[in-house]
Parts: C-alpha cells; sequence; structure tokens
C-alpha cells in the first residue's frame, strides 16, 4: 500500500491546478445549461406533468414580464448541474487522486458510479413520489373555499419542484459520504447510533430550511433522509467489518494463529 510517485507539488501549483479544475467544471456546467436553455420549453413541459395531473386541478399561471425568462433560466441551470455531476465528480477525483493509496484508487470508479446513481435515484424519488403527493395535500387543502382559483405562478411552482428535486438527490448521496468518512476513519458505527437523536434533529432543520415553509413536505423529505441514516449506519458496520478483517488478514497472513487454534481444538 504505496502512495503513487509523483513528485510533491508546492502550495501555488497545487492552488492552480484547483483553478484549473474548478474552471473545467463551471465550463461544464455553462455548456449543460446553454443546451438547457435551447430546450427549456420541453423541459418545462416535463417538469409541468406532476401538477397537471393533480386533482383538483392547480393551473399554471405568469404574472410578470420575465417570469417565464426567469423559469427557463432557472430549468437551463438546473439541468447544467444534474448533467454536469459526473464532470464535476471527475474534476474532483482527478485533484485528490495523486494523494491516496492503491486501494483507495481501486474503489474510485465504483465510488463515482454509486454517487451518480445515488443521486439519480433521489431525484426521480423526488418527481414521481413526493412531488406528486405534495401537490395533491395541497390541492385538496385549498379545494372547497368559495371564489377562490388555484393558480400557481410558474416561478413559483418550478422554484418548488426544483429546490425538491435537487436537494433530495443530494440528500440520497448520505451513505456515500458515510462510507467515505468510515473510510478514513472519521466514523463508526458506534459514533453514528450515539448521535442518532441529534442527526434527526439536524435533517428536520435542514428539510425545513430547503423546502416550502410547510410541515407535510419537510416530514415527507425527512423521513427518506432518516431512513438513509439507518442505512448510512449499517454501510459504516460493514466499512468496519472489511477493515478488521484486512487487520487480521495482515497481523496473521499465512493464517498461523487460526492454525494453532485449530490445532489445540482438536487435541483438546
Amino acid at each position: 500500500m504505496n502512495k503513487l510517485t509523483n513528485t510533491e507539488m508546492p502550495l501555488l501549483e497545487h492552488l492552480e491546478e484547483l483553478r484549473w479544475r474548478i474552471i473545467k467544471a463551471l465550463s461544464s456546467v455553462i455548456i449543460f445549461a446553454v443546451v438547457g436553455f435551447i430546450f427549456s420549453n420541453q423541459l418545462i413541459y416535463i417538469l409541468s406533468i406532476p401538477i397537471e395531473q393533480t386533482e383538483p386541478r392547480l393551473e399554471l399561471l405568469n404574472t410578470t414580464i420575465l417570469g417565464v425568462f426567469l423559469a427557463k433560466m432557472r430549468v437551463a441551470v438546473v439541468l447544467g448541474i444534474v448533467c454536469s455531476l459526473p464532470i464535476i465528480i471527475h474534476q474532483v477525483w482527478r485533484f485528490i487522486a495523486p494523494g491516496l493509496l492503491e486501494d483507495e484508487r481501486a474503489f474510485a470508479p465504483m465510488l463515482i458510479i454509486t454517487t451518480i446513481f445515488s443521486f439519480i435515484v433521489g431525484s426521480l424519488f423526488s418527481y414521481f413520489v413526493m412531488i406528486p403527493w405534495s401537490l395533491k395535500f395541497f390541492a385538496v387543502l385549498n379545494y372547497g373555499l368559495e371564489g377562490l382559483v388555484n393558480y400557481v405562478t410558474i416561478t413559483d411552482y418550478l422554484n418548488y419542484i426544483t429546490v425538491l428535486i435537487l436537494f433530495t438527490g443530494m440528500a440520497f448521496e448520505l451513505p456515500v459520504v458515510i462510507y467515505l468518512l468510515a473510510k478514513i476513519g472519521l466514523v463508526n458505527p458506534g459514533m453514528l447510533r450515539k448521535v442518532r437523536r441529534f442527526a434527526y434533529l439536524v435533517i428536520l432543520v435542514i428539510s425545513a430550511i430547503f423546502t416550502p415553509a410547510d410541515p407535510f413536505t419537510m416530514l415527507g423529505v425527512a423521513m427518506p433522509m432518516i431512513l438513509l441514516y439507518e442505512v448510512s449506519i449499517w454501510v459504516a458496520k460493514l466499512v468496519k467489518q472489511n477493515k478488521q478483517k484486512t487487520d487480521d488478514a495482515e497481523d496473521d497472513p499465512e493464517g498461523i494463529n487460526k492454525g494453532d487454534e485449530l490445532l489445540e481444538d482438536f487435541l483438546g
């Protein structure tokens, strides 16, 4: 487990390397955002499907001159971030790779794939489950008031849906983050169990910050995160068990101690 052979870089060269990595990541976001703006009408149509299928019906409305333009810009930027996720992760990896060990480099491709997959699963969960559920709830809640027409501005709607999609996608990265922290020894399953109540409180606070100011949507976001936290404890436990097996193998590479134990048991 030797580190990669590379010359040590001065601080200024590290900063220059970091600057170029950031420039490449931002360039990717901008390029995909331009593409997203070109196809913004189609994207807005796809994002509007949940509200169009809501019963009682909620109608989208534009109330400002810049409303549609800002909606297109928001959708374009979100698409730029989402589509650039593999490139951003790759740039982060290229920056930190020279300082990693050989075995740490080995699991990097699977880690990158898992990160992207977790984000996609979280985003799809938000789009197909959380958003339709929350829209249905508020449509029913607002229905029945005499003389009230349930219009929703396109800006408010897209703010609502894009924040939920991005936040839920990032929330599904929790097991991956815990895996990394457990891998480098910063957390362990015992620690995660001890701070479980505090973690639940933090999850509720974060959900309240990144979601619209209502308790139902907040809980709808918080509950999957709490479940993911429990999954993260299980992930940390697996990492700890693998570390113990590796340490045991290094301490007794030929299995001598185990053979002695079996011989002693056989001889009684």
